[in-house]
């Protein structure tokens, strides 16, 4: 039971990384992406192949064959490494450009919204100081005469005139700053729909490193294991296969050996018998 487990799990791991570097590699070179894909595909299988062949033929095969099949193996693997790289990359970037155009998205917003509330600052600012001259103008009316506070009155009818205009503006942009928190919500909840930038951006935050970088750490891990834990595995199997054809030859020719003993037996006891028999019918 175990073998076919492991064949199918040696077979599983060999063809995804097969595929991830096939497709890789195909994608670098697009202008042949039908004769490159052909092309690494049977390199793939060659490597697999030249593998196994190693491991069933080594003492049989002469030394510079065995040299030339080992460095072509180790080879294979970095170029089957580099397409993996190249498939994974690939799909980090096309994921990585929405999920930066979003970001700048929101850069943006965030910096119209510094805007509207240096804004709104400066015109709280005004309108607390039009108000506050306002109020000692009121003050100083009840000590003038209707002629004196004539002046007065103007000026405190301007005051209140470009208060309301202040406010009228305020109110405009604290609403122009509310749609702008709405479109910001708007923007990170599609943004949280990527959730694989979402996750690495956070351990990015986390241990205060580049985005960027932890991905591509990430992608050099995962290919530090793919393909030779492929290898591996079908020199497993080979290994595994190997062992259980000897276990079997060895039952067969235990069998083999029982069935000549137990034939030897008969005959023995044959031979006795007759030798019983004549000496009873010489009695």
């Amino acid at each position: 039971m175990f073998i076919p487990l492991l064949c199918i799990s040696a077979f599983l791991v060999a063809g995804t990384a097969a595929y991830f570097s096939v497709v890789g590699i195909a994608t670098l070179f697009s202008g042949s992406y039908n004769e490159v894909l052909v092309m690494a595909g049977s390199l793939e299988l060659g490597k697999l192949v030249a593998t196994s062949y190693l491991y069933r033929y080594w003492a049989e095969t002469n030394k510079l064959l065995k040299s030339y099949l080992c460095i072509a193996v180790l080879i294979l693997m970095g170029i089957t490494s580099i397409g993996i790289f190249g498939y994974l990359s690939a799909a980090y970037q096309s994921t990585s450009l929405a999920y930066n155009q979003v970001n700048s998205k929101v850069e943006i917003l965030e910096q119209q919204k510094q805007t509207f509330d240096n804004e709104i600052a400066q015109l709280t600012s005004r309108i607390e100081t039009l108000n506050k001259s306002r109020l000692s103008q009121e003050q100083r009316l009840t000590t003038l005469s209707r002629q004196a506070a004539a002046p007065i009155y103007k000026d405190i009818e301007k005051a209140g005139e470009e208060i309301k205009t202040l406010t009228e503006r305020t109110t405009e942009l604290q609403n122009s700053k509310t749609e702008k928190d709405n479109a910001i919500i708007a923007l990170k909840e599609e943004q949280s729909k990527v959730k694989d930038i979402g996750t690495f951006s956070f351990v990015a935050k986390s241990i205060e490193k580049p985005l960027d970088s932890v991905v591509t750490t990430f992608i050099c891990i995962l290919i530090g294991v793919f393909d030779p834990l492929a290898v591996a595995l079908v020199l497993a199997f080979n290994v595994a296969i190997k062992k259980n054809q000897k276990n079997e030859e060895f039952d067969l020719s235990s069998l083999e050996e029982l069935k000549k003993q137990e034939e030897a037996r008969i005959e023995n006891e044959t031979n006795a018998n007759r030798i019983n028999n004549t000496r009873v019918d010489r009695l």
